[in-house]
């Protein structure tokens, strides 16, 4: 069962327990989301973007208590925090002013008829399962666009973000979004299944493991439910050339260290061209050993604790299990003795591409360096995964950057950016990394109805 608590990440001391919902309340629930569909798509889209714009606002203006509760919920260090909710607010505006924009008919040749357009209709009640590792803006990314499409959500947040998950819904009320558009659940796990059978459910978006994507995938399939899933990644940094690998090495390592490694686009695999291998690994060296590991309040913390103790340990064992393989840990990736999921930040090299620690996702601050003999290599190295969310090249040459850059097989290629993430460009991977997008127009026509009207004179 899943038991929802706030478990300071920081000392391991449980502060708050909320009691889990039973089966046979799930239904009531539904009830009042789909009672709300009824009113909340008839209401005008401008109305709806008022809302979300005075979201947004409040989302500021209590930031600093809602990056003090993800920071005790997981560990997030204070100006991450800030940084996500400057993010969700963001996210708001951006949808408030470019839905109506893109949800407008869409107009296509009359072929014939006096009339011929499409229009984009909100389906019902959605549910959102989404992960711990950005509390408000995985939340914000599904649900801000929906809201203005006019369907109603039921959001399962992870179970170690209690708090948080129901501020949001708190917040979005205050802005004066109706009773029963946004509900958080505190549901178990197990009872997914009784949701998506639902009827009046029509679709689920979830973030997080391939295990809990295969399942929701399953279950959402053998109900003919809309399905977007994001499942994590192991993105490639790809190094091709550089007049400053110091910098380099630095963007590159506060990138991994960036929420204690746990981003599904965090880079982790740097893969880096001969040439540049040796001083490239030497100046990692000395940046993981300069990261700061301390509590999320702290204002020098560069990296806080791991979100649970479980997620800590097997990170390290991974670290252990790929020396055992051959790797060699040059530093870190160690727990620290001290209350709370701390533990130092690693660094690998020599890690066989095709073994576990080179083909799986290491959901941590683990920098992984892998050397290249040459551009082609790079990129044989940078495709030998079987997940495909997002990559960056780094180089001074903008087309030889670019044109790499189209031949990487993931959703999302950056040159000389990585963990880029707006609401006005798409977010979503290919293959194992999962299937369907968030943000920009994309968010808003995953869950509609593509209605064709066509006129004719009688």
């Amino acid at each position: 069962m899943s038991k929802y608590a706030l478990t300071n990440a920081n000392t391991g001391e449980v502060e708050q327990t909320f009691e889990t919902l039973t089966p046979e309340q799930l239904p009531a629930i539904i009830d009042a989301a789909d009672e709300a569909f009824t009113l909340w798509k008839a209401t005008p889209i401008g109305q709806r973007g008022k809302v979300l714009r005075t979201f947004a606002d409040l989302v500021d203006e209590n930031a600093d208590e809602l990056a003090d509760i993800i920071g005790r919920e997981m560990g997030k260090p204070l100006a991450q925090g800030k940084s996500e909710l400057e993010k969700v607010a963001r996210t708001a505006r951006w949808f408030a002013d470019k839905a109506p924009i893109h949800l407008a008919p869409t107009e296509l040749e009359a072929s014939g008829a006096e009339r011929t357009y499409v229009v984009h209709q909100p389906l019902g009640v959605l549910l959102g399962v989404m992960p711990w590792n950005f509390p408000y803006n995985q939340i914000a990314r599904f649900v801000l666009p929906n809201l203005m499409v006019g369907n109603t959500i039921l959001m399962k947040q992870a179970s170690i973000c209690p708090v948080s998950s129901q501020k949001f819904q708190e917040l979005l009320e205050e802005a004066g979004l109706p009773r029963g558009v946004y509900t958080n659940i505190y549901m178990d796990s197990k009872d997914t299944e009784k949701i998506l059978k639902d009827f009046r459910v029509k679709g689920v978006s979830l973030t997080g493991s391939e295990g809990a994507g295969a399942s929701i995938a399953s279950i959402a399939g053998e109900n003919l439910k809309r399905q977007v899933l994001e499942l994590g990644g192991n993105d490639p940094f790809v190094v091709l050339d550089t007049s400053d690998v110091k910098k380099l090495a630095q963007q590159a390592v506060t990138y991994r260290t960036t929420n204690a490694g746990q981003v599904c686009t965090s880079p982790k695999r740097i893969i880096v061209l001969e040439e540049y291998y040796d001083d490239f690994v030497a100046a990692a060296k000395e940046a993981v050993e300069n990261v700061t590991v301390g509590n999320y309040d702290d204002p020098n913390t560069d990296m806080g604790p791991m979100s649970s103790e479980s997620a800590r340990d097997d990170v390290l064992k991974q670290i252990q299990d790929a020396v055992a393989n051959g790797a060699t840990l040059v530093t870190g990736g160690e727990k620290l003795d001290r209350p709370g999921w701390f533990m130092s930040p690693a660094l690998l090299t020599d890690v066989d591409v095709e073994s576990e620690a080179g083909q799986e996702e290491i959901f941590g601050p683990v920098v992984n360096v892998f050397k290249a003999k040459d551009e082609e290599d790079a990129l044989r190295i940078a495709n030998a995964t079987e997940f495909g969310l997002m990559a960056s090249v780094w180089t001074e040459d903008l087309e030889r950057g670019r044109l790499f850059a189209e031949r990487i097989e993931a959703g999302m290629t950056f040159v000389n950016k990585h963990m880029e993430s707006e609401p006005a460009f798409p977010f979503g991977g290919i293959n194992r990394s999962g299937f369907g997008r968030e943000n920009e127009r994309w968010a808003l026509r995953e869950f509609t109805n593509e209605h064709l009207v066509r006129v004719h004179k009688q």
